[in-house]
């Protein structure tokens, strides 16, 4: 028998042979690698909830834990929640008390002792100062969104879906950060919370006409019933409206606005460069009454012209 013919007896078992040991080590290849990637996932959530516990018990986490237990502590989470800022209330009050001995440090030595006192207060100030800019300029945002809101509602309502199923709908479809609010209205319903009280909800964490007036739509409809559609597709043409002449009052306010914080600028600005052309004037005027009257007298021009100012630009919609 010739080695042609011994492979043409032989060929299709040998072919069989390799087919079977392919199979059988693809299927081999792939049983290991499903084991690793089970045992990748095992180890990275092990991992995770190590790291998660980890954190949990670190000396900044127990001091957020401790002033979260307070009022003040409970407070001021709100607040920053409300500002939308990534950051913990424990962390937040760390770091106003560390910029608070910094800034007393600097201005003690180089200003004057009593202005370093007065640091504390401008950098609590700043931090608030920040967090309300925050939570208007998230709170503007919101209301911006809400023409897009009420159209989605509408829609939604229109197809005949229930309202808490379209504020699910509308917290997929909308940004942040109407989504994100959305998204907690409506994990607050499925958790069995009264339509009422949810709609309240987001009345205390964005408070405005706008979402004022819509939230009351929302109950009026979630009580009585009623056009809910044309109710909402009529309060999206409103809210666009008003949408439009804000934007064009915020646009003519501007500069006026920067007015006020230019005044802060200056007055501080002042301080340091009259200490600087003659060193260790600022500390003299603070230990004589003339000097103390003088400073005393422009800081209260200061603070006046600032109030002035916001009094004359606040303007509510």
């Amino acid at each position: 028998m010739t080695l042609s013919d011994l492979f043409t007896v032989t060929g299709p078992y040998l072919i069989a042979a390799t087919v079977v040991v392919g199979v059988a080590l693809a299927l081999w290849a792939g049983r290991e690698f499903y084991a690793a990637a089970r045992q990748r996932r095992v180890i990275a959530a092990r991992s995770a909830l190590a790291e998660v516990e980890r954190r949990a018990t670190t000396p900044l986490a127990r001091f957020d834990s401790l002033v979260r237990s307070t009022e003040a502590g409970r407070w001021l989470e709100r607040r920053i929640q409300r500002s939308g800022v990534d950051l913990r209330a424990g962390t937040a009050v760390a770091g106003i008390v560390g910029g608070s001995v910094l800034a007393v440090v600097v201005v003690w030595q180089v200003l004057a002792p009593v202005l370093g006192i007065l640091a504390i207060a401008a950098v609590s100030g700043t931090f608030f100062a920040y967090l309300r800019q925050q939570e208007s300029r998230r709170r503007e945002e919101f209301t911006a969104q809400l023409p897009d809101l009420a159209r989605v509602l509408s829609n939604a309502t229109s197809a005949g879906l229930a309202l808490p199923t379209a504020i699910d709908m509308a917290s997929e479809e909308l940004a942040d950060p109407a989504g994100a609010e959305l998204r907690h209205m409506a994990n607050s319903l499925k958790l069995g919370m009264p339509f009422e009280k949810a709609l309240e909800d987001l009345r205390t964490r964005m408070p405005s006409r706008e979402i004022g007036v819509l939230a009351s739509t929302l109950f009026v409809a979630s009580r009585s019933g009623g056009s809910l559609v044309t109710a909402l597709r009529n309060i999206s043409e409103t809210l666009e409206n008003r949408k439009e002449t804000r934007r064009e009052v915020r646009t003519i306010l501007g500069e006026t606005t920067v007015t006020s914080w230019a005044l802060v600028v200056f007055f501080v600005a002042a301080l340091f460069g009259v200490n600087l052309v003659f060193p260790g004037v600022l500390e003299t005027m603070t230990t004589q009454m003339p000097g103390q009257l003088l400073l005393g007298g422009s800081m209260a021009l200061t603070v006046v012209g600032i109030a002035l100012i916001r009094s004359v630009t606040r303007i509510k919609f």
